[in-house]
């Protein structure tokens, strides 16, 4: 005596997942120029990326931290190798984009452009280029100590602090003779970012004096910052600033 197997499908369902995957399928081909811009964009930045861990981390000799370098090496080489085939690529494409004289092989190849961007999207997601770059944690604002408030100085204060809060603030200077309380009202500015919390990365304190040099000054900041060793110093002024 036979048994009997009954199968029930879903037209409707099927034609969804099929339609879907078909989508899927035809952007690799369709998109393919689109996708190619977005890849080199994000190229772009992520070597500029690379650029600022590989200087991080030879001033910091984090010798132990380059693990996602390596990532970074690997992407750039399979972006070059689809580099180098991009323009063959496109020229099989035909019907304003919709079909390739050769559908498999442009399939193909827009499938790894696609994959290439996800992978990009992942690396940089993970925050290793953050890992990489944190050397000892900076204090956000070094508090510096101060006399009371001078009478009167609450009104300079404010107004000065409003004028820096201004978004196309970029100079604020204070100029008087001497024992008027400008220091003072430089030291209560630097003490009031502290009460502000995270308006800014870093605040740096550094006293110019009248023989002060621009490698003076650069390397004062550099010090707050972490960034002092002989690469550093070997700089040029231009080099240091950017």
């Amino acid at each position: 005596m036979g048994g009997c197997v009954s199968f029930s499908f879903s037209c409707d369902q099927v034609m969804n997942q099929f339609s879907q995957w078909l989508c899927v399928r035809r952007n690799y081909i369709h998109h393919l120029s689109e996708n190619l811009a977005s890849l080199q964009k994000d190229i772009e930045v992520l070597k500029a990326k690379r650029d600022d861990v590989r200087k991080r981390v030879k001033v910091l000799r984090a010798s132990s931290k380059v693990q996602g370098m390596h990532d970074v090496l690997t992407i750039e080489n399979k972006f070059d190798d689809l580099l180098g085939t991009c323009n063959v690529e496109l020229q099989r494409l035909c019907l304003c984009g919709f079909c390739s004289k050769n559908v498999k092989q442009s399939y193909l190849y827009g499938k790894r452009v696609i994959l290439m961007l996800r992978e990009i999207e992942i690396l940089c997601s993970q925050g290793e280029f953050d890992v990489l770059t944190e050397a000892t944690p900076i204090a956000e604002v070094e508090v510096l100590p101060i006399q009371p408030t001078i009478v009167g100085q609450e009104t300079m204060l404010e107004r000065v602090w409003n004028h820096l809060m201004e978004d196309k603030a970029g100079i604020v200077g204070l100029y008087g003779m001497g024992g008027v309380g400008k220091t003072t009202l430089l030291m209560q500015i630097n003490n009031k970012f502290s009460e502000i919390g995270g308006g800014f990365d870093v605040v740096i304190w550094v006293v110019v004096s009248r023989n002060a040099t621009v490698h003076k000054i650069q390397r004062s900041i550099g010090k707050k910052l972490g960034l002092v060793g002989n690469e550093w110093d070997e700089d040029n002024e231009n080099q240091r600033a950017h």
